[in-house]
């Protein structure tokens, strides 16, 4: 594989080039017989391949103006863009939370629910020929256990959808 190399003396030759307008000077491209490239005021001897480049007159001031307001734009869209994706990386970062806070919520909940299906002292009421039944306080506090619940579940479910939508 060929090595492109600049000769850095002709650096600042190349940069005077671009430096002077109007004034018109030779360029060449010197093709080495190691496949090597070297730019210069003249042709190299040994080179394999010596051809008159053209160089470019310098941007007009119009043209370094417009290159000026095209950066200008894209700076604008490139930061306009970051903050997007810095409030959508927020946003996914709420839902998650939100997931975690309602699945530890749906667990206290559920936990909640299985110790007060057990009776306290005096939730059981007698009934003619020896029974019980669940007083309306155990019927009450059982079923605000049970919508605890589904709350709690509603609550995650809503949370998993906004972690979708944020993706």
């Amino acid at each position: 594989m060929p090595a492109f190399v600049l000769r850095f003396a002709a650096l600042p030759f190349v940069a005077a080039l671009f430096a002077t307008s109007g004034a018109s000077a030779d360029v060449y491209k010197n093709v080495m017989p190691d496949g090597r490239i070297i730019y210069s005021d003249a042709p190299v001897k040994g080179a394999r391949k010596s051809q008159a480049v053209e160089v470019p007159p310098p941007p007009s001031e119009v043209d370094q103006q417009k290159a000026m307001q095209r950066a200008r734009e894209n700076q604008r869209k490139k930061n306009e863009l970051e903050t997007r994706n810095e409030d959508r990386r927020q946003q996914f970062d709420d839902a998650e939370a939100r997931v975690k806070n309602a699945r530890t919520a749906l667990a206290a909940a559920q936990l909640a629910l299985d110790q007060g299906r057990t009776p306290l002292p005096g939730e059981f009421v007698g009934i003619a020929g020896g029974g019980a039944r669940p007083s309306e306080s155990y019927l009450q506090r059982v079923a605000a256990l049970e919508q605890a619940v589904e709350s709690a579940k509603k609550e995650l479910d809503d949370a998993l959808r906004a972690v979708n939508q944020a993706k």
